[in-house]
This record gives C-alpha cells, structure tokens and sequence, in this order.
C-alpha cells in the first residue's frame, strides 16, 4: 500500500457551441479521478452503473471515480475538468487515462444521485471515509473556480512535474476533496436521507473478508444478517446510502476483481469468472461488458496494449 500522493495529469477548460451540440453522451472509462466543475448552462452526466443520467447546471461539480463507465453530454455550455491521482501514475500520459466503449446514449434522468465511498487503506481502521455524489451543488461555485484554475494554467503549460506543481497538485486537490464531502453533506448527503453508518461500516468490512466473519462472495442475505437488519430495510438503506443495490454493488465487486485478474495476471478467462463464481463464462461476459463497457478479452487486450 502506498502513501497518498495527488499527481495532477490533465486540467481544461471547454466551450461548446449551440450549433456544435448533438445532446448525447459517448460512453467512457477513466483510470484515474475527475472533477468537472459546470461553469455556463446546463448538462447531464450518464451512470452506466445505474442505466441513466443526472442533470448538472451552473455552479455544481462531478465527482468521477477510476473504472466508473459514464457520458458527458454534448451540451451547448462550458466546463472546467481535472484529471488527477490519488496514488501518483507518472508513467501514464494525459490522454491514455481514457477508454471509450463507442457506446452513445440520451439524457435519461435517474430519480437519485449515485455515491461513492472514497476510503484509504492506509487510513485508521474506524476512519469514516468520504462519501461523495456523482453531482453536488457547491456553496461557493467562484471559490472552486479559483482553486481550480492554477492547475489548469499548470498543464497548459507542460509543467505539472515541477516540486512547485506537485505541491501545489497535492494542496488543490487535498481541499477540493474535503470541501465536495462537506459540501455535500451540506446539502443533505451523509444525512438520514442518504447514509447509514451501519451500511457505511459493513462497506468497509467488504474489504476484510478474513476478518470481517464474511465470505469473499457473501450473500445479500448474509450482508443484511451481519448488519442487523431486516432483508427489507437492509436493500433501501443500502439503496440510499451506495446509490445502487446491494446486488448490483456486490456484483460491481466481483467485476472488479476480475478486471484486476485480466489486467496483472495470465490466467485464462474461464479461470477468473469460475474464480469470480460465474459457472457459465458467457453469462460471465455479459456482465463484464455491461459494467466495464467492453468484453473481458478486449479489456485484456486494451490494458496490454498500454
């Protein structure tokens, strides 16, 4: 495990042009964060996790985690975005952290925010971690605007590796983390309407499965027993707390992993969806396609291939 360090890669601003505008999305993965900060007009980010879109207008921030297959509409407007790693890739270039699945789609409003818990594992075991929104209305929209705009005059002009850069890298990004989490939780995300700390902490537990009385591969069954809960309450405080259903999120894990085996390792497909409890490897396909945007032997090839 490595220590945090912010490594910025990518920071722009973009406008487009009403007659430019094709108000649709191009489905893509990202291997590192993004924060995209609406600076005019209104647009919608796709979650192809949740199978639609979330509105963002003037003044809000997307948060974008690594591996998250997702669409920025084309939308006549301008943004501000920035490509940055926790845990510094110095050898992958600005550019080569995106992968599109040539996948288009329309603007598609989900009646929720999708979350993410962002942890740390070098963090103290009981550590809260950051729960943050795909989208978030920020308090002070001019303040980030101002935070964000060194790193964007930093990358135009190629010099993000300097000792100022990363320092400054390191200070932008520590405070744009902390103020979206307070920011969001300002808005009532991490409250009752969206958190469980019983949900939160059996998150955590995923992560331990030798020391948490979990299998590696539990049951949604199993999840809501360790949590204390009934089955019901179990799946919407989940649903409200992770912005998608303990099944669905439970089989995101599995995929996860497998993406991991085909990208370090060379054990066969079949090997690593049986691994993954998936019996039947087209079934196992399907899947990866579905949450990754490509199938397991494009993924390998396309990570290879970097």
């Amino acid at each position: 495990m490595r220590p945090l360090t912010p490594w910025l890669r990518l920071a722009h601003t973009t406008s487009t042009r009403k007659d430019h505008a094709t108000h649709a999305a191009h489905l893509r993965m990202i291997d590192d964060f993004e924060l995209v900060l609406q600076l005019e007009d209104s647009c919608w980010i796709w979650s192809g996790h949740d199978g639609g879109s979330v509105d963002i207008g003037p003044g809000e921030l997307a948060f974008i985690p690594p591996n998250f297959l997702h669409g920025w509409a084309n939308e006549p407007g301008g943004h501000l975005a920035v490509h940055f790693d926790l845990h510094a890739q110095p050898e992958m270039p600005a550019m080569r952290n995106i992968r599109h699945t040539g996948e288009v789609v329309a603007r598609k409003p989900l009646p929720f925010v999708p979350l993410f818990v962002l942890d740390e594992p070098l963090a103290e075991p009981d550590a809260p971690p950051l729960v943050l929104p795909l989208v978030t209305k920020l308090r002070a929209p001019g303040l980030w605007r101002e935070r964000l705009a060194p790193l964007v005059e930093l990358y135009s002009r190629r010099a993000t590796r300097s000792l100022h850069a990363m320092l400054r890298t390191a200070e932008i990004v520590g405070w744009a983390l902390r103020t979206l989490a307070e920011d969001a939780a300002q808005a009532g995300v991490g409250q009752e309407t969206q958190t469980d700390e019983r949900i939160m902490a059996l998150v955590r537990k995923l992560d331990l499965p030798g020391e948490s009385g979990l299998d590696e591969r539990p049951s949604v069954d199993a999840l809501a027993e360790k949590a204390g809960m009934g089955l019901t309450a179990f799946r919407e405080a989940f649903l409200k707390t992770m912005g998608r259903g303990p099944r669905q999120y439970l089989e995101e894990r599995r995929i996860e992993r497998a993406a991991r085996a085909l990208a370090e390792t060379d054990r066969k497909i079949l090997e690593i969806a049986e691994a993954e409890g998936y019996a039947d490897p087209y079934h196992f396909s399907r899947v990866f396609r579905r949450v990754v945007g490509q199938s397991p032997r494009q993924y390998r090839a396309a990570m290879r291939g970097r």
